[in-house]
């Protein structure tokens, strides 16, 4: 109706409890106007620019989002006390923010701000966004087949870190890296320069350990020194590994074409 798109955009809220983190219920009187108008899945749209496909249901009069909710309030350590601002544009997305227990909003791309965003993310690929995903076979070509051993792109400080690194071996680049609690409760790890690695964008690489893997954004911030760090996704990799702080991991790039990284975890 018409009278509905005069109202466009609308907002609401929701505040994050124990109870709402693997199933949420939407308003009622949001659903009462917009839920005719509501596609399903509908992507939900942070800052950092990635899409989270979600399910609705509707249930004794009542519309929540299920499927898919779980992975995005893990992915973004949702926590009691949080609180999610929804955007409504009359669209298949809906934008949010989220704001930590002092009212303020998480910053999750920790003020990496110059970021190269030439390269748009169709629906397909935000849909797999930080998705468990079975590993693709890779081909290497013939030019690629290792000739010499590698050392660790990076020389850790951490005597464990440092020790993994020295005794790995492999014949691909690979960093290593000594995971610190910070890299658990903040969704984000810093890597390495990867100059002549990996192209300096943003972009999205896989993360393989065993038979799955997952996809995590790359972002990089460009100046006198280049910064890196994996972002969305990240995370959910480390949940669903049970990193703890002062294992190490050995990212092994075993395909450069499609980005993807072989973890070795050492606890």
């Amino acid at each position: 109706m018409p009278w509905r798109n005069a109202m466009l955009p609308i907002h609401f809220f929701k505040i994050i409890l124990k109870t709402n983190l693997e199933r949420l219920k939407i308003p009622n009187k949001f659903t009462e106007i917009f839920e005719g108008d509501l596609s399903n899945p509908i992507f939900i749209k942070p800052p950092d620019s990635t899409k989270w496909e979600v399910y609705w249901i509707k249930q004794n009069g009542e519309v929540w989002f299920e499927k898919g909710w779980k992975k995005f309030a893990q992915n973004y350590s949702l926590d009691y006390g949080n609180m999610v601002v929804f955007k409504y544009a009359g669209t298949s997305e809906l934008d949010v923010i989220i704001l930590g227990q002092s009212a303020l909003e998480i910053d999750y791309t920790e003020n990496l701000d110059q970021i190269d965003d030439d390269e748009p993310v169709s629906d397909q690929n935000a849909r797999q966004k930080s998705l468990l995903l079975s590993p693709r076979p890779h081909k290497k070509m013939r030019s690629e087949e290792p000739t010499q051993r590698t050392s660790s792109l990076n020389l850790p400080k951490e005597a464990k870190a440092k020790e993994v690194a020295e005794k790995f071996i492999s014949y691909s680049p690979f960093f290593t890296v000594s995971i610190k609690n910070v890299n658990l409760t903040k969704n984000y790890l810093c890597v390495p320069d990867l100059e002549g690695v990996i192209e300096n964008k943003k972009k999205q690489v896989r993360l393989q350990n065993g038979k799955n893997s997952w996809n995590v954004n790359l972002l990089c911030r460009l100046g006198p020194t280049s910064t890196r760090r994996f972002c969305a996704g990240w995370n959910l990799f480390a949940r669903e590994n049970k990193l703890l702080p002062g294992d190490v991991c050995v990212f092994e790039l075993l395909n450069k074409e499609d980005s993807v990284f072989k973890v070795h975890v050492y606890k």
